[in-house]
């Protein structure tokens, strides 16, 4: 609320996917108290109905990154409705799952993190073209240093599986695409941004994990969990038994962490900027690639050349071709 304090948005439409749940939910509440219209996207109506209760100036639209034709169905209605979209937030993911595949065999957290997100964007870009000075903002994460992209082995077929390495990779991956994203587009006013939201154990980033190989039951509890700790203030209560190890490294309330994915699409301060990673509502630092800090992005997910290398395979691993 403070990063929109004195904008008004009125007339602006903003496309998220995530934008019912954790950090999402809390930069949907702040778009829509300045007068955006938000259309979130979700694979759960209900959940999606049930989070979004009361919010005016909300539209909710089924899609399922995993699910390419969800993804064809809604971008093809956006479109027929000539509407423009003033800024795209890619806010969804899954977080450190247990091996699994996608219909088309492709790991997990790639196709849902990646490979969704890649096709959604690709397919709205002619209504973000429509809006003369649109945003895209890609949800990556300081997970990202844990692993570059493993080019020669995205899905895992060869390489041991960790789901933290799996996560990992996918988040490089998407703030490289927001590099070629911004390199391609930005000539027709179209600026692409990459967000850490911070760390948040009160997200619900873990119960929409578990979707899809957990018992429903366990995935309750898990949302139901994290109700609960945010209520009781669970983060504030975490860093005060953590200092002084803290320091530097404070985790983030849902609310907190929605604040980089609003600046990033809104603030004056990134006019005429883009292809650039955010934290703390500010640019990261790079940082050298041995860093140990818990900040700063490391150069392998600002650079070009992998950009252009994850573009190229993210257009082959969908069927997914960006034509000027």
């Amino acid at each position: 609320m403070d990063v929109v304090k004195g904008l008004d948005l009125t007339g602006k439409i903003i496309v998220m996917t995530g934008g019912h749940t954790g950090t999402g939910r809390e930069a949907a509440k702040a778009f829509l108290s300045v007068g955006a219209k938000v259309i979130a996207l979700a694979p759960d109506i209900e959940w999606a109905k049930s989070n979004l209760k009361g919010l005016k100036n909300v539209e909710i639209e089924y899609l399922d990154l995993l699910i390419p034709s969800s993804i064809e169905s809604f971008t093809q209605k956006f479109l027929k409705s000539n509407r423009q979209i003033d800024i795209l937030v890619n806010s969804a993911g899954i977080h450190n799952t247990p091996l699994q595949r996608d219909a088309r065999g492709f790991e997990r957290q790639f196709a849902t993190n990646v490979l969704g997100h890649f096709e959604l964007t690709v397919k709205l870009i002619p209504a973000l073209k429509k809006a003369n000075g649109a945003r895209i903002v890609n949800l990556s994460s300081r997970g990202h240093r844990l692993s570059n992209v493993i080019f020669e082995d995205i899905n895992f077929e060869h390489t041991p599986y960790n789901g933290m390495v799996a996560y990992a990779q996918s988040k490089t991956a998407l703030s490289l695409l927001t590099v070629k994203e911004d390199e391609l587009l930005q000539k027709y006013h179209i600026r692409a941004f990459a967000v850490h939201p911070g760390p948040i154990p009160t997200s619900d980033l873990f119960a929409g994990s578990m979707v899809g190989y957990s018992p429903e039951y366990k995935v309750n509890l898990s949302k139901l969990l994290a109700v609960t700790l945010r209520t009781f203030y669970a983060t504030e209560i975490l860093n005060f038994l953590r200092r002084p190890k803290n320091i530097g490294d404070i985790y983030k309330t849902v609310k907190q962490g929605g604040a980089t994915t609003v600046w990033a699409a809104v603030s004056s301060d990134l006019n005429g900027k883009g292809g650039l990673y955010l934290e703390d509502c500010n640019i990261a630092p790079i940082v050298p690639i041995d860093s140990k800090a818990p900040f700063g992005v490391r150069p392998w997910a600002l650079d070009k050349n992998a950009a252009d290398k994850i573009w190229k395979i993210s257009e082959s691993m969908t069927g997914i071709y960006y034509k000027e």
